[in-house]
């Protein structure tokens, strides 16, 4: 015999619980995730801007150095100084930067593995 709408919409009704767990344990889960992402940007952000407020302190400190230079040669030591102390800061921090990132994405599947109804 088929089943009718109302069969089926009673059936939904009284089952509702399944469909509400997985529902609630979903957006839960969404939120831990958007709430990590985040504290991920965040950290990232604050990592950057104090990087670039550094790089700028010491921009500008090499142009006062530069400026205070009476030679050419005594110039062009100054500029080497400058791009090799510059190579490597932004060397430095790309590598932490992508430390940062990596960690992220380790403790973001992590929690994947963790969460209710993941596969074990």
């Amino acid at each position: 015999m088929p089943e009718d709408k109302t069969t089926r919409s009673s059936a939904a009704k009284t089952h509702p619980e399944p469909w509400g767990a997985a529902c609630a344990a979903m957006m839960e889960g969404n939120q831990h995730v958007v709430a990590r992402w985040m504290r991920t940007l965040f950290a990232l952000t604050q990592e950057i801007t104090q990087f670039t407020q550094s790089r700028l302190q010491e921009d500008a400190a090499a142009w006062s150095a530069l400026a205070a230079c009476r030679s050419p040669g005594e110039a062009m030591e100054c500029q080497r100084h400058f791009a090799a102390k510059a190579s490597e800061q932004y060397y430095e921090e790309m590598t932490k930067l992508s430390q940062m990132m990596m960690q992220a994405a380790g403790e973001g599947f992590a929690s994947l593995q963790h969460r209710p109804g993941a596969n074990p």
